[in-house]
């Protein structure tokens, strides 16, 4: 379900690209303050350097949909109940559960076998359940891309703020590798080498848009959907990381409607990202 790659080199290639147009101006570090949205139109963004931005088309990737929010569009959030969208694999009522979050880090050989040490102030001991599993993938100069899985609770780290949830895996992911090269020997030829910068958020909010994608749609695959407006292919398993139920994967790749990518009331307006218009059962596959 994946094309390994090095972050940095797609980084650096993507960026090229983009200059490469001379239509592009790229802000990092940078968000939005204020949207001035009237008769269901965005007029203007003010981003947090004061610059003003007025443009045809507006796309929120953002993740969570925070500019569709700013606009007052309808938010979905947690899981839907059964009868909300009729999913068979839906809990019988809704719920706040939130799949879970993830701090990757990567481990690079070394020639010297041996344990790291714990940082000061860390303990032996899992103390937020228990350590869980971690899926490591190779990456082309012998590296390894380590998911631990999952790091935090997806409700959990809701209620914190983002630099202490970030600071509170950063620890559990220094225990819990120190767990694992305890159990496998094999990875005691490594060290950790690069912790993410930020958090893997799986699931925050998703908009409500013109079309809501659901595991009627994941179930009945390419094969049996009827959409005209098709214009992305995934085929993700249902995989909701210890947010409980799911419908585990799928027979074969789904499509997902453009109109899932368009706000409800929103003109010129649209979302590309796990915000997009899913059922939060659909979203744990096509995120």
């Amino acid at each position: 379900h994946g094309v390994i790659f090095e972050p940095d080199a797609y980084g650096r290639v993507l960026r090229a690209l983009l200059e490469e147009t001379g239509r592009c101006t790229v802000l990092t570090g940078t968000s939005f303050s204020e949207v001035a949205f009237r008769e269901g139109r965005i007029e203007q963004v003010r981003l947090d350097n004061g610059m003003l931005v007025s443009a045809d088309v507006f796309v929120d990737g953002t993740g969570g949909g925070a500019l569709c929010k700013a606009c007052g569009c309808e938010m979905m959030s947690g899981q839907e109940s059964k009868d909300r969208f009729g999913e068979p694999s839906a809990p019988a009522a809704a719920t706040n559960r939130l799949n879970g979050v993830t701090l990757i880090f990567r481990i690079a050989p070394v020639e010297n076998a041996g344990i790291e040490p714990l940082p000061e102030g860390v303990p032996e001991a899992c103390w937020w359940g228990n350590f869980g599993v971690m899926s490591a993938v190779r990456y082309p100069n012998g590296d390894y891309n380590c998911n631990m899985l999952p790091t935090m609770d997806g409700k959990e780290c809701r209620a914190l703020e983002r630099d202490a949830a970030y600071a509170e895996c950063r620890r559990r992911v220094a225990a819990f590798w120190h767990y694992v090269q305890g159990r496998w020997p094999e990875l005691q030829r490594y060290r950790r080498s690069w912790t993410a910068p930020a958090l893997g958020l799986r699931e925050t909010t998703r908009v409500r848009g013109e079309y809501v994608l659901t595991e009627h749609d994941l179930v009945a695959g390419l094969s049996k959907q009827t959409h005209p407006d098709i214009v992305a292919i995934a085929d993700h398993s249902m995989d909701r990381h210890g947010a409980g139920g799911g419908g585990g994967e799928v027979a074969e790749p789904y499509g997902i409607p453009y109109r899932c990518l368009i706000p409800k009331g929103c003109a010129n307006l649209a979302i590309a990202c796990r915000g997009a218009s899913f059922s939060s059962l659909a979203a744990s596959s096509c995120r």
